[in-house]
């Protein structure tokens, strides 16, 4: 084969696929956003837990990411599923006296892509180190600002 005649062939493939790929990660980067997160547990506007969270926007199956601290009091790993309208959140706590702790949340609500604002309502367990079965459970709301 003649190199002279591969080259247009060669540059314009690697045209197309540089096109093909700036494309695909704008995109991505469109579903991307971060959300400052505020809920409240059984209604009592004075129990709030605060976090940002890494959020990927994906259909109606979005998900999140985040770390929840209160400072001297509880620390806990934040990760978040969204499928089929359900939301189901973990909270793992890794502070040295919760160590092992976990809330299994529950619930409903969708970002909305006009406000950027997301509620989720449901219910929870939490469940202590070594136990199936919770100890304790109740409500909570989540409500997310999102940019």
């Amino acid at each position: 084969m003649n190199l002279r005649k591969l080259a247009p062939i060669s540059i314009a493939a690697g045209l197309a696929l540089a096109l093909v790929a700036g494309l695909t990660g704008s995109a991505a980067a469109g579903n991307r956003q971060t959300c400052h997160m505020k809920g409240i547990w059984n209604g009592v506007t004075s129990d709030v837990f605060e976090f940002d969270a890494a959020y990927v926007r994906n259909g109606g199956e979005d998900d999140f990411t985040g770390i929840y601290r209160n400072p001297g009091v509880s620390e806990a790993n934040i990760s978040a599923a969204a499928r089929a309208g359900t939301w189901n959140i973990l909270l793992s706590y890794v502070d040295p006296v919760h160590r092992g702790w976990s809330k299994k949340l529950v619930g409903t609500g969708m970002l909305d892509g006009t406000s950027h604002g997301i509620m989720i309502t449901g219910t929870f367990r939490e469940f202590l180190p070594g136990h199936s079965s919770p100890t304790t459970s109740g409500t909570f709301v989540i409500d997310g600002k999102c940019r």
